[in-house]
């Protein structure tokens, strides 16, 4: 809710003796609550939207009661927050009721969550679907895809090229809300047609093409230009229903893609050493990576120095057959080992393992040191990342730092949780850096993050833990 506002320093009886006078424009309601809570003083917040009117009570931190014309308590709350413009006023003010029992934090989380629905299902309601451009040369691929993109996934066609050529002659009229490129086509390869797609008419570039682990540098290279994700298209025998899941993800965030943010990932340079992995790791880093994500893993993991007393879990929202490809395309870059994550890995020194988050683990220890093994293959379902970061938690406590990446699923607030109370780090990258900046947000909001920080500062800061601790 963005909100005009007089700012006085008053009491219920509209004195404005003491204190300031003044006026800001474009204030997010959330940001006032937030506010408000972190003052720790007994106050009353009056909202005005339109015709419609609330009170927020704040009472040693926390929300205490809320009221609307209509409704009372949690449901007041949300209500207000999800009211696009207003007024408001702040005063000193008490109440003998509380109808609110969750925490300010959890509560705003709710309320951006239920907003962000309430959103999308206004846009179902006014016809706002996904206007897809699809760019392939396979007319019998396209066929298919366009079935599933308008039958089974909501979306509307806004355009269909062949090649890049055909596929930049449409964007110089209109601009899609997603755009499919296949990797190999005639006239104009996939890779032109990225660059200038990203320069010339910006958008939302999901790679959907045949998977080859040849084509993984060049796959790595477009993530790297700023495409946000790529899906494998089904090969032979393959269920469809994978790569239609996987798509539908995809197009049911198109709208939050923030592609302006994308800052492109320098040409890696090849490590002159590597360092073997080495004893069971005395702390541990993990990456939590969605959609953008990829990207972004390109500038922080080359920039680590693990020495010799660190080991690194990467766990990124990918395509599953890209796993190990990804981890082959790193390894060079990295001064240390990076693999493919398998069941039975050791936590080691100097060992980097990387896996998709389609599969499913748990963490063991003993006495020799810490692994991490499959839960059943290919459950998606299954893999509970807040029970992994719970386990890693008790292992390592301090010595555990946490890194939440652009589309990171913000469901992993519980096991955030655990590193907070473990006296571990969480290093959040900077929303407005991030193509995929909600679930962010979210957790920025909970104060959950020890830093937050562009991905460029990471490695250096990372490396400084390492050795000296934060």
């Amino acid at each position: 809710m963005q909100l005009d506002i007089k700012c006085t320093n008053s009491t219920d009886h509209g004195s404005d003796a003491d204190g300031f006078n003044g006026f800001m424009a474009g204030i997010n309601l959330a940001d006032l609550v937030q506010l408000a809570c972190l003052e720790n003083r007994e106050r009353k917040l009056l909202v005005l939207a339109g015709h419609c009117s609330g009170q927020i009570f704040f009472r040693k931190g926390e929300v205490v009661h809320c009221v609307t014309d209509k409704l009372k308590g949690e449901d007041a709350f949300y209500e207000m927050m999800s009211w696009e413009k207003g007024t408001f006023k702040f005063v000193d003010g008490t109440t003998n009721e509380h109808s609110v029992e969750i925490p300010w934090n959890f509560l705003l989380m709710e309320a951006l969550r239920i907003k962000d629905e309430k959103r999308a299902e206004l846009g179902k309601e006014k016809g706002l679907n996904t206007r897809v451009l699809i760019v392939d040369d396979s007319r019998f691929f396209v066929s298919r895809l366009r079935d599933f993109l308008e039958g089974q996934l909501g979306a509307a066609i806004a355009g269909e090229a062949s090649n890049g050529r055909e596929a930049l002659e449409q964007l110089s009229s209109f601009t899609p809300d997603l755009i499919t490129l296949d990797i190999n086509m005639p006239v104009m390869a996939g890779d032109v047609a990225l660059k200038h797609i990203m320069i010339k008419s910006p958008a939302p570039v999901v790679l959907v093409s045949n998977f080859n682990e040849r084509h993984a540098g060049k796959i790595m290279e477009f993530l790297r230009l700023g495409a946000v994700d790529f899906v494998a298209k089904p090969m032979g025998d393959q269920p469809w229903q994978l790569f239609i899941d996987r798509l539908g993800q995809i197009v049911k965030n198109a709208h939050k893609f923030q592609v302006k943010n994308i800052r492109r990932a320098r040409n890696p340079k090849p490590m002159p050493y590597k360092r073997s992995p080495g004893m069971p790791a005395e702390k541990m880093i993990v990456v939590l990576g969605g959609h953008g994500g990829l990207l972004e893993i390109q500038k922080i993991l080359p920039g680590i120095d693990l020495n010799d007393r660190c080991g690194l879990l990467v766990f990124q929202q990918m395509c599953p057959l890209f796993a190990r490809p990804a981890a082959d395309y790193l390894a060079p870059f990295c001064g240390y080992s990076v693999k493919e994550l398998g069941s039975g890995a050791p936590l080691l020194s100097n060992q980097a393992w990387i896996s998709a988050v389609d599969r499913g683990w748990r963490i063991k220890s003993d006495e020799s040191g810490a692994g991490i093994y499959s839960t059943d293959e290919g459950a998606s379902k299954d893999f509970d990342m807040c029970a992994v970061l719970e386990a890693l938690s008790g292992i390592y406590s301090r010595d555990l730092a946490v890194v939440v990446l652009s589309g990171a699923d913000s469901s992993i607030v519980e096991g955030l949780q655990h590193v907070i109370m473990a006296d571990g780090k969480i290093m959040v990258q900077r929303p407005e850096s991030s193509l995929c900046p909600s679930p962010l947000e979210e957790i920025a909001t909970m104060e959950l993050a020890s830093h937050l920080m562009l991905p460029e500062e990471m490695s250096p800061q990372l490396t400084s833990w390492i050795s000296e601790g934060f």
